[in-house]
């Protein structure tokens, strides 16, 4: 588990961040690290999620990153009621771990065919980088890992891998 300054740390070294915090946010009965950044060009909450699991590893304990235009202060540090009022709102989605085997099939699938370390099931397919060719790689493996059709809008609209998952069961 890494420190939450070495999270800001590895987050304010991304091209795309002006400047970083991060906060302990509870969320449900756990606490977890949340961070806050202003970024300089586009970049979502996931692609810099997984951008410090790469430079710290997936167990840094970063569960989310909230895109703001200013990072909320109290007294000159970052407003972790502010970060946990985000994430209550679903401004900021937390990285949730699979329920159960098709959830774990899909996030295998789509995070070797997106190249990110981990993808979370209520990930959003385009905030975490995704395009056409991502999209038809991944409709692709998913079609043969369940082996059943699945149409390329279909799988865009269903945006997350919980929703894809939930399609895929009820065929």
């Amino acid at each position: 588990m890494a420190t939450l300054p070495e999270i800001t740390r590895v987050l304010t070294a991304h091209p795309a961040v002006r400047r970083a915090e991060t906060a302990l946010v509870h969320d449900n009965e756990n606490k977890v690290a949340v961070a806050a950044v202003e970024v300089s060009e586009y970049v979502s909450g996931p692609v810099l999620r997984n951008h410090v699991w790469r430079e710290l590893g997936v167990d840094s304990g970063l569960a989310g990153v909230l895109i703001t235009e200013r990072i909320p202060t109290v007294d000159g540090a970052v407003d972790a009621q502010c970060l946990a009022a985000a994430v209550a709102e679903g401004r900021c989605t937390l990285y949730s771990h699979p329920r159960d085997d098709a959830e774990r099939r899909l996030v295998a699938i789509w995070s070797a065919r997106m190249d990110v370390p981990s993808v979370g099931v209520d990930d959003d397919f385009l905030e975490l980088g995704g395009d056409s060719l991502s999209a038809l790689s991944i409709v692709d493996a998913v079609e043969t890992e369940f082996g059943r059709p699945l149409d390329v809008y279909e799988f865009v609209s269903a945006a997350t891998i919980r929703r894809l998952a939930e399609i895929l069961q009820l065929r």
